[in-house]
């Protein structure tokens, strides 16, 4: 069930990355990279730091975590769907 939900927010997501402008701080992400997410279910470790990009004219977020094993992994968390601050993440991006 979580994985079908998942793929619906990605679709979501992905399309809102493709029709928008997006805003970042601290960081630069092309729209290609933020499209290539992967849905997996493997547990999530993350470092205490994260990435916020805004959707223009949406103003939806996205929060990512970079990974503790793998530096160029960042997992995506999608402000839209969350509840009490706390979400499930989409999925994972690549940095190249």
């Amino acid at each position: 069930m979580i994985t079908v939900r998942n793929h619906l927010v990605k679709n979501e997501l992905v399309e809102n990355i493709k029709t928008s402008k997006i805003e970042q701080e601290n960081s630069f992400f092309s729209k290609k990279e933020l499209s290539d997410i992967h849905i997996v279910s493997e547990k999530i470790r993350v470092v205490d730091k994260n990435i916020f990009i805004v959707l223009l004219p949406q103003k939806d977020t996205l929060y990512m975590n970079q990974d503790f094993h793998d530096k160029n992994k960042f997992w995506v968390h999608y402000k839209k769907y969350e509840i009490l601050k706390l979400t499930a993440p989409v999925g994972y991006i690549i940095k190249n």
